[in-house]
């Protein structure tokens, strides 16, 4: 067997990149510059979905370049970019968010300027960040403090570049200490990245770029980990991230919150399959990971369940078209 020089075995360089310590997921670039890559996009396919290869070009990268990849991966962790389909089928299109902030002329525009503070803090490790220090603590205090108490930490060679694009997003954002996610005593910054929404809240879904309630709908519990909502009409939990404060529908009287129902336990999330469907429509099934035997039975009942009011929606349809 051959020996290198200094005695190591040729196995061992394998062995250390394994035990290589990977820091969090951070944006890969800044969101000055994530931005212009969106206006790139938007230039080239303006509000289509384009595959993640032909976005790659776009940006002037090898189709299956890391850059690209990782490009794309920052635009969507600042709320800019959404993704459907797997493998080669994968395409991307631009959000509402990043139209409204590549679409808006208006001088001094105050929802523009709102957007971009949210997009700012969209990656959960700004957000982190920014609620327990804002922009008070030193690039050293920082550093010091994402080496050795993050969970999980940060490698030593990645933190500087890290925090260089953190510093950079929130310059760029304008961030000050009155954008702070949530208050000591627990109160809301509304409109923004963070929003922590509260039973009797009236709030807008928005998933995968696509407001997904005709009207604004009441939460009606929040499950016991504070990550999913209920609202009227639906047991089914709600990311909070994409929950944003909207307005009492109009002609609505507001009465008090109903009292909140058992809540869903913390080891309990909602799994999603999305199926597109014709001009950009699509259907949106969920479930709870954790299912019983009786509870996988009831769903497959409720399936025909609903195959059959598809059917009678259709054959309503037809019916009032020969009708005319």
């Amino acid at each position: 067997m051959t020996t290198n020089p200094k005695g190591v075995s040729q196995e061992e360089p394998d062995d250390r990149k394994k035990q290589r310590l990977r820091s969090p997921a951070y944006p890969y670039i800044n969101l000055e510059t994530a931005i212009t890559r969106a206006q790139t996009f938007y230039d080239r396919e303006v509000r289509n979905a384009a595959p993640l290869a032909v976005a790659a070009t776009d940006w002037g990268y090898e189709a299956k370049s890391s850059s690209a990849m990782q490009t794309a991966a920052a635009l969507m962790s600042f709320g800019l970019l959404s993704d459907e389909g797997t493998g080669d089928k994968r395409k991307v299109r631009l959000t509402q968010n990043a139209l409204k902030i590549l679409l808006d002329k208006r001088p001094d525009s105050v929802e523009r300027a709102e957007l971009i503070k949210q997009a700012a803090l969209a990656p959960k490790i700004h957000q982190q960040i920014w609620e327990k220090w804002g922009d008070s603590v030193s690039d050293g205090t920082l550093r010091h403090a994402l080496i050795f108490e993050w969970k999980p930490p940060f490698n030593e060679n990645s933190v500087d570049g890290f925090i260089r694009e953190f510093r950079d997003t929130i310059s760029f954002a304008k961030l000050t200490e009155s954008d702070k996610v949530a208050t000591e005593d627990g109160d809301k910054d509304t409109g923004r990245a963070g929003y922590i929404p509260k039973v009797g809240d009236y709030v807008q879904w928005e998933s995968n770029g696509i407001l997904q309630f005709p009207q604004s709908k009441r939460v009606t519990e929040i499950s016991a980990d504070g990550k999913y909502a209920m609202v009227e009409g639906s047991y089914t939990g709600l990311p909070i991230g994409e929950l944003s404060l909207a307005k009492t529908p109009q002609g609505l009287t507001i009465v008090p919150p109903p009292e909140p129902r058992i809540q869903v336990s913390p080891n309990i999330h909602m799994q999603e399959f999305v199926v597109p469907l014709s001009d950009s429509k699509r259907a949106v099934f969920q479930w709870p990971n954790i299912l019983t035997k009786e509870d996988i039975d009831d769903l497959k009942d409720s399936l025909k369940v609903v195959e059959r009011q598809i059917a009678r929606s259709m054959n309503k349809k037809s019916e009032e078209e020969k009708s005319e």
